[in-house]
C-alpha cells in the first residue's frame, strides 16, 4: 500500500501579498441575467519570453441595472520575480466586453505567445507584437464567433506545422429575453437551469499560415452537432498521432470528436463511452482534462459535473473505448455535494503519478433557500494518486487555502514561481481571484521541459513526451488547453520521486520525429528542440 504524500505539500493564497489584485465583477443585479454566473476564466502565459509566468483573467461587463463606479475591463498582471504588475493599460488587453475564456498560444509561429478570448459576444484575437504590447487582429484575421463562447483551445489539427483553433460555444441567450425561474410560490427568484436554453454549435477555424483564419466548422465536421459547450480539451485519445477534441456539455451529451488526421472530425463519444457516465446519463460537464494518471501510455479523462452528480473519471483502455471508473477510483463519493468547475490532472508530490485538482463553487448564489444541503461557496478539492488504479482525497490533511470557501470558476495551472511543483491561479466568480503557491520547497525531485519546434508549431503543442527513470515509466502531452475557461502552463512538469535525474526522454514530435535524450539531472528547467537539442534554462 502506498502511503500518502500528503503531509509534503501546503498551500498558501499569496494574491493580495503579490500584488494579483484581480476582482471579478459579473456586471449583474437582482434579475438573475443567466451569464453572471458562469464566468470568468484566466491564462497563464509568459507573454514577455522571461521565463516566467504571467497571468491574464477575463472580466465580466455591466448588465442592466448595474450602476457601480467601477470600470470592468480584462486585465494583465506581469510576473517580476514574484511580484505581479498591473500592466493591463500598457499591453493592449483591456477590453471591457463581457470576458469569459481564454486560450494562449503563438498561432503565428514567430516566437510569442497570443491571446484568443472568447466573451458574451464577438470573441477577440490578439496578436502579441513582443514588444509588450497585443493588437486585436479579430477582424482582420478572419475570425467571427458572434455566439456565447466559452472554452477554447490552439491545437495543429492538420498537421500542416500552423496551430488552428477551436472555440467550444454555450447556449443561446439573450439580456433581453432573460426568463424568471425559481420557487413561483414564495417569489424566490434564482438562475434558470441550462435545459432553459438551446444549444448551439460550436466553431472551428483553420489557420491559413499567413495571420488569417478560415471558418471549417462546417467542412471539418464540428458544426454538425449542438451542445452546450463548457469544457473543452484536445488530445491523442485513440494513440494515432493526431489531436483529438473532447467537449463537455452543459446536461446533455458529451463530444468527442476523433481526428483523421488532416483536422476532419467523427463524433463518436457514445461509441467510446465518454459521451454520458455509466449509468448512461447526461451530466453537467463544466471542466476537463486528459492524463495518464495509470502510467500506461494512454490519456485517460476526467469531467467535473454538477452537485448531485459525481465528477467523471474514464480510463482509457487503449483499445478505442474508455471506461467510467469514477465510484471505483474513489473520486465520485466526495464529489457528489459539491460542483466542480477548472480542474487538472498534475502531480503535486512530485512523486510521478498524476493527481486531480477540482475548483468548485455552486451557479446558484441562493441555493441554501433551495437546498440546505448546499452552499454557493465550495472549498475546493485535492485528490493524491494512491498509484493503485485510483484516488484518495487530502483536501483536510493539506488544508489552509483548500477549506477556504470560494465561489471558483477558472483555473490554470502552472509553476508559478518556478520552483519546480504546481501552482493554481483560480478566477472567482464575482470575487477576489487567488493564487494558490504549492508552499515550500519540494521534498521530492523533478523535471521541467519546455519543447520548442524549429520554424513551425513553435509551441509543439501535441508532442509526445515519455520520462523514464528508476521509478518507472511516465507520459505526458503538450497541451496548455485544459481545465475550464483556461489556459495552463505549456511546459511538462514531471515529479520524480527520490530519482536523481531521468534515465531516458523521449519525444515525438508533432507531425513525426522521434528524439531521444539520456542522462538527464533533476531538478532544473530544460529548453528541448527537434535534433534533441537540450539546454537547462533554470
Amino acid at each position: 500500500m502506498h502511503i500518502l504524500s500528503a503531509q509534503q505539500i501546503s498551500f498558501k493564497d499569496v494574491a493580495t501579498e503579490q500584488g494579483l489584485n484581480f476582482v471579478h465583477d459579473h456586471g449583474g443585479t437582482d434579475q438573475k441575467f443567466y451569464i453572471e454566473t458562469m464566468g470568468s476564466g484566466c491564462c497563464l502565459l509568459d507573454y514577455d519570453n522571461d521565463n516566467d509566468l504571467d497571468v491574464f483573467f477575463l472580466q465580466g461587463s455591466p448588465l442592466p441595472g448595474w450602476n457601480k463606479q467601477v470600470i470592468l475591463r480584462n486585465q494583465l498582471f506581469r510576473n517580476d520575480d514574484g511580484q505581479f504588475t498591473d500592466v493591463t493599460g500598457e499591453s493592449g488587453l483591456g477590453a471591457t466586453s463581457y470576458g469569459v475564456g481564454c486560450a494562449a498560444a503563438d498561432y503565428d509561429n514567430d516566437g510569442d505567445t497570443d491571446l484568443y478570448i472568447t466573451n458574451f459576444g464577438e470573441d477577440i484575437l490578439y496578436r502579441n507584437e513582443g514588444n509588450g504590447t497585443f493588437a486585436d487582429v479579430t477582424y482582420i484575421s478572419g475570425i467571427s464567433n458572434g455566439a456565447w463562447g466559452s472554452s477554447a483551445a490552439f491545437l495543429d489539427a492538420d498537421q500542416d506545422g500552423w496551430l488552428d483553433l477551436y472555440v467550444s460555444n454555450y447556449v443561446e441567450y439573450s439580456i433581453e429575453k432573460n426568463p424568471w425561474c425559481g420557487d413561483q410560490r414564495n417569489g424566490e427568484r434564482a438562475y434558470c437551469d441550462p435545459d432553459v436554453f438551446t444549444g448551439i454549435p460550436d466553431r472551428f477555424f483553420k489557420n491559413n499560415k499567413d495571420g488569417s483564419f478560415s471558418d471549417i466548422s462546417e467542412k471539418s465536421g464540428i458544426s454538425q452537432l449542438n451542445g452546450k459547450g463548457l469544457g473543452v480539451v484536445p488530445g491523442d485519445f485513440d494513440g494515432d498521432g493526431d489531436m483529438d477534441i473532447y467537449v463537455a456539455n452543459d446536461k446533455v451529451m458529451n463530444h468527442l470528436f476523433i481526428n483523421d488526421s488532416v483536422g476532419v472530425f467523427r463524433e463518436d463519444a457514445l461509441f467510446t463511452g465518454v459521451g454520458f457516465n455509466e449509468n448512461g446519463q447526461a451530466e453537467a460537464g463544466m471542466g476537463v482534462d486528459f492524463g495518464d494518471f495509470n502510467r500506461d501510455g494512454f490519456p485517460d479523462l476526467f469531467v467535473t459535473n454538477f452537485s448531485g452528480e459525481s465528477n467523471t473519471l474514464y480510463r482509457n483502455d487503449g483499445n478505442g473505448f474508455l471506461t467510467d471508473i469514477t465510484f471505483a477510483s474513489g473520486l465520485g463519493q466526495p464529489s457528489l455535494a459539491l460542483l466542480g468547475f477548472g480542474t487538472k490532472f498534475a502531480d503535486f508530490d512530485l512523486d510521478g503519478w498524476l493527481d486531480l485538482f477540482v475548483v468548485n463553487g455552486h451557479v446558484i448564489d441562493n441555493i441554501n433557500i433551495f437546498n440546505p444541503d448546499y452552499s454557493h461557496a465550495q472549498r475546493k478539492q485535492l485528490f493524491l494518486n494512491n498509484r493503485e488504479g485510483g484516488f484518495t482525497e487530502e483536501t483536510n490533511q493539506v488544508g489552509g487555502a483548500l477549506l477556504t470557501p470560494i465561489v471558483g470558476r477558472g483555473a490554470a495551472f502552472g509553476d508559478i514561481d518556478n520552483d519546480g511543483d504546481v501552482d493554481v491561479v483560480i478566477s472567482n466568480n464575482n470575487g477576489p481571484a487567488n493564487l494558490l503557491l504549492n508552499d515550500g520547497s519540494p521534498q521530492n525531485n523533478w523535471i521541467g521541459l519546455q519543447l520548442k519546434g524549429r520554424l513551425y508549431n513553435l509551441d509543439a503543442i501535441g508532442a509526445k513526451v515519455t520520462v523514464t527513470s528508476g521509478g518507472g515509466t511516465q507520459w505526458s502531452w503538450v497541451n496548455p488547453a485544459a481545465s475550464y475557461l483556461a489556459s495552463n502552463d505549456k511546459r511538462l512538469q514531471f515529479g520524480l520521486g527520490p530519482d536523481e535525474r531521468a534515465d531516458e526522454i523521449t519525444i515525438v514530435w508533432p507531425g513525426g520525429g522521434v528524439d531521444r535524450i539520456e542522462n538527464v539531472e533533476a531538478n532544473h528547467y530544460y529548453l528541448i528542440q527537434p535534433g534533441g537539442e537540450i539546454s537547462a534554462i533554470r
